[in-house]
């Protein structure tokens, strides 16, 4: 495959990091430990005890101050289980914190599914202890129970630090929007990536603030039509629209992703925060508003519906 400007960057100007290190991610199986982050009873503060994570696997390359996340539950596709759920606030609470992490890639492990949306059957359960939830919960870092959610979408678009979002496989519904909807700052993804929106034939509507961001990102006609038509967009389309900066082969997506965090996290961090949040201002400043807006027609949705029995799929 060719390479593109971004790879061509990255592998000139980054730290070398050893691709055996990354090779796991690929295994169908998904990785093997999750590992633990550390929890932060307090605002501010040090670290008052430890997670061990159960649908996130976390990694730090400290050599090159990058840390990858991987949503790592693949025979659930990865999707939006809740506890998966509490356990992303946690690891974006930590890498704010951890001063080694200089940008932070987020991933999934297998090839099959970055992230399938909706966690309409599975484990419902939360394993986060309830005075953590309810500790992080006050300072705006846990679910809400509402259906658009607020509270991670906020959550990622306010992280301080570079994050990289490596897409391998499907990406459905909300996770689409993970993938695609400005809640990493760059993205690649592989050539076995596509997306989905399948929100008519669910009986809803966009969430996770699409409702302004995909129109933004490729016009309203092309996001209406993605969002009313329900049908697959491929990689090499969203490329073609400017949702993701590069596409490269399955294998090589880890490592172009760590290797542009890696030459990304060699600039001064107050410069990379500066960055994000003059070019995410103007949107930011709609974001709360698009999210209330957006949890009203979904209401509105489900009661007409009756999401999920009516559900198509």
């Amino acid at each position: 495959a060719r390479m593109s400007p971004a790879q061509a960057a990255a592998k000139a100007e980054a730290p070398a990091v050893d691709r055996a290190l990354l090779a796991p991610y690929l295994a169908a199986e998904g990785l093997a430990e999750n590992g633990s982050v550390p929890v932060y009873l307090n605002a501010e503060g040090e670290a008052t005890g430890s997670h061990e994570l159960r649908h996130i696997a976390w990694r730090l390359l400290e050599d090159v101050g990058v840390a990858i996340a991987a949503f790592n539950t693949p025979k659930a596709l990865h999707c939006l289980a809740p506890n998966q759920q509490m356990e992303t606030f946690l690891v974006l609470e930590h890498a704010r914190r951890d001063p080694r992490v200089r940008a932070l890639v987020w991933t999934s492990s297998g090839t099959r599914a970055f992230n399938s949306g909706a966690a309409l059957k599975g484990d419902q359960n939360v394993y986060v202890p309830a005075e953590v939830v309810d500790a992080y919960r006050e300072r705006g870092m846990a679910p809400v129970g509402d259906v658009v959610l607020s509270a991670q979408t906020k959550a990622f678009w306010d992280f301080p630090k570079p994050l990289v979002m490596a897409v391998n496989g499907l990406a459905v519904g909300g996770g689409a929007n993970i993938a695609l909807a400005n809640f990493g700052d760059v993205i690649f993804c592989s050539r076995n990536a596509r997306f989905m929106w399948p929100f008519a034939k669910l009986g809803l509507s966009p969430e996770l603030g699409s409702s302004m961001m995909i129109p933004f990102l490729i016009g309203m006609s092309k996001a209406k039509e993605l969002m009313l038509g329900g049908d697959w967009l491929t990689a090499d389309e969203a490329a073609r629209l400017g949702l993701v900066s590069a596409i490269c082969e399955p294998e090589d997506l880890l490592p172009l992703a760590v290797a542009f965090a890696a030459k990304v996290a060699q600039n001064h961090p107050e410069t990379t925060r500066c960055i994000k949040q003059v070019m995410n201002a103007p949107l930011r400043a709609q974001l709360e508003e698009v999210l209330q807006r957006e949890q009203k027609f979904i209401m509105e949705t489900i009661r007409a519906t009756g999401f999920p029995k009516t559900s198509k799929l």
